[in-house]
């Protein structure tokens, strides 16, 4: 089966809730998190990815970004994460929760910011996962 971006995330989903996603290859790992990145931030914005076990892998996801050259978008989920962790986000939904209730005003109103960015697609990061996974 030849991996592409978003169209193998149903079969890779699959695979994570049998085997895990640290069980997961790097492609499936960075199909996978960045699949659940866009699907939270295109439904409810950054404040959802954290909100919901998506933010769960924020941290895998900002380096799969990375990886595959998606820069505009790997700015974006960090500055999201600095807003409300300070850096790197808590893998423990609960921690994450805590922190999102915080201050959350001003919060989401910074990250309303970066959600109106990343729902401008100025970055192809489609296109850069799917050259990364054929290489």
């Amino acid at each position: 089966m030849r991996k592409n971006y978003p169209d193998s995330f149903i079969l890779i989903s699959k695979k994570e809730g049998l085997i895990g996603f640290d069980s997961l290859s790097e492609e499936d790992q960075i199909i996978f998190s960045v699949w659940w990145l866009e699907a939270e931030v295109n439904n409810g914005g950054f404040h959802q990815v954290f909100w919901n076990s998506a933010g769960n892998y924020a941290n895998q996801t900002l380096s799969a970004l990375e990886k595959v050259g998606a820069d505009k978008n790997a700015a974006l989920l960090k500055s999201a994460m600095d807003i409300v962790f300070g850096g790197v986000a808590p893998v423990e939904r609960d921690a994450r929760q805590l922190l999102l209730e915080q201050d959350e005003e001003r919060k989401y109103e910074e990250l309303s910011e970066l959600d109106t960015e990343f729902y401008k697609y100025e970055e192809n990061f489609h296109k850069l996962i799917n050259e990364f996974i054929v290489k």
